[in-house]
């Protein structure tokens, strides 16, 4: 056992392998009661040693069936209110000036939590790195707008935790002025976010974001719509007064028939694109003045990014699973995406020769959700960055590289996928421990050094380390298709 003083009170968690493992630690109270839609507030103080050998709970979610093949390391756990809690893994409490790597889970901002298996930070703890794993507030209760003060308050969660790490990850033996934010999925969205975010700057020093997006965002009257429809479901007022009197477990529910029919709106005529959720943050407000694009121009911080090849394949895949209305949904994905003649021709004629229709799909949703608009971010801002591209194919002549293959590569773990459902894990048969040495090595660099080993993406060079069984560097590695896509922006 070890035991670290924070300034609410001593917390006791586990030694594990020569390495300390501290879990459900609070750093905001419960936000629920009087504190239900409102910002988040400091924990209470505690007497005595708190136990911290044990995770936490989840913050309020639904059980999400798109996630269950992975569900032994992503999938949900029991969740409860008092849940702004946070995980930190730790080489040595005693030691001083340690880097820190603050994680963001994922989720689509509808599910997800810190504590999870397969965001476990042993292995960056085993390499010098104080690591910190948070849970924040997700689907209604974090990211229904509920009027300036009561907004992103799922982001607002993030901040409150990064502000803890600033007060608190010395006596864990880390450097408060050496921290690294990274995430993956919504977590990061959620990074690339803070890179602008006024009040986020003081509270990093670096960032990673995985497979992320800053097209996501949404403006004050587009949330205020969807909060309307979200209160008329509940059928109570869209306020923070009515909306306390919805028991959570109907939230709760209600956050998943929200997240269906938003989904299957954006396919068939309505004024929402593609974004797979409609729990997104919202620009215009004081936490975040404008949409990311607007401002990647200002004063920000380094940052890696970067995406799998084939992120939408699983989500593919899903759409063939469903009989007689895969059709259908495909053709609503078609029009949503809207493909000219100069987009096609340059999957067509570019490097992967793209012409079969549902590889097209796939890549051209890929892009226009993920890649393309990393890519512009970068090529927007003034400050260091670093572009990455995951393209090992897990199932040779699959769609091959999908979404959240990169996390055991990212945290050097791919002995734990022998845990996750037949699926999933037989994605990761035969998966070399090389591009684990490298996705993993660059991250560990990066947030000691500032440096993952491979030149900044300039407009000039466009350098791109691509992660596959033989990593290397190319430059422009999105080529004619960014190029065509460049015109659609």
């Amino acid at each position: 056992m070890t035991r670290v003083s924070t300034e609410q009170g001593i917390v006791e968690g586990l030694e594990v392998d020569g390495l300390h493992h501290f879990r459900n630690v609070p750093y905001a109270a419960p936000p629920f009661g009087a504190n239900r839609f409102e910002p988040p507030r400091p924990p209470m103080a505690w007497d005595g040693i708190r136990d911290a050998t044990k995770a936490g709970p989840n913050a309020p979610q639904p059980t999400l069936v798109d996630v269950d093949p992975w569900a032994p390391l992503f999938g949900p756990r029991p969740w409860g209110e008092d849940c702004l809690t946070l995980e930190v893994w730790t080489p040595d409490p005693g030691a001083a000036r340690l880097p820190v790597m603050v994680f963001i889970h994922g989720g689509g901002f509808i599910s997800g939590a810190g504590s999870l298996p397969g965001h476990t930070g042993r292995t960056f703890a085993r390499d010098g790195i104080v690591h910190v794993g948070i849970n924040y507030r997700v689907g209604i209760e974090g990211f229904a707008y509920l009027g300036e003060g009561r907004d992103n308050l799922g982001l607002r969660d993030q901040q409150f935790a990064l502000e803890w790490v600033q007060r608190n990850i010395a006596a864990f033996g880390g450097d408060p002025g050496n921290v690294t934010i990274f995430g993956q999925s919504a977590g990061a969205v959620s990074t690339l976010l803070h890179t602008v975010m006024p009040g986020s700057y003081d509270l990093h020093h670096r960032a990673i974001s995985q497979s992320g997006s800053t097209i996501v965002t949404q403006d004050i009257s587009r949330a205020e719509s969807f909060t309307k429809a979200v209160a008329k479901r509940l059928k109570v007022a869209p306020t923070a007064e009515a909306m306390r009197s919805v028991p959570l477990a109907q939230a709760v529910e209600a956050t998943k028939a929200v997240e269906l029919r938003f989904v299957l709106g954006s396919l068939y005529g309505s004024k929402d694109p593609i974004y797979i959720s409609p729990f997104r943050a919202v620009h215009g407000t004081q936490t975040l003045p404008a949409p990311a694009f607007s401002v990647a121009g200002t004063k920000s911080r380094p940052l890696i990014a970067g995406t799998c090849q084939n992120e939408t394949a699983g989500f593919i895949n899903a759409i063939a699973g469903l009989g007689p209305g895969g059709p259908l949904v495909r053709r609503g994905l078609f029009h949503a995406l809207d493909l000219d003649d100069e987009v096609k021709h340059a999957y067509a004629s570019g490097p992967r020769r793209i012409t079969d229709r549902n590889a097209l799909l796939e890549a051209a949703w890929t892009d226009w959700a993920f890649r393309m608009p990393t890519i512009r971010q970068l090529e927007l801002r003034r400050d260091p960055s670093w572009l990455y591209e995951l393209r090992w194919k897990a199932i040779p002549g699959g769609l091959g590289c999908e979404h959240s293959l990169d996390m055991p590569f990212v945290r050097d773990d791919l002995a734990s996928t022998a845990l996750m459902e037949p699926d999933a894990a037989n994605l990761f048969k035969g998966a070399p421990q090389s591009v684990a040495d490298a996705m993993h090595g660059a991250f560990v660099a990066f947030a000691k050094t500032g440096d993952p080993g491979w030149a900044p993406y300039t407009p000039d060079s466009r350098a791109t380390m691509v992660f596959d069984t033989e990593s290397r560097v190319i430059d422009d590695a999105a080529g004619v298709e960014r190029i065509a896509w460049a015109n659609r922006w």
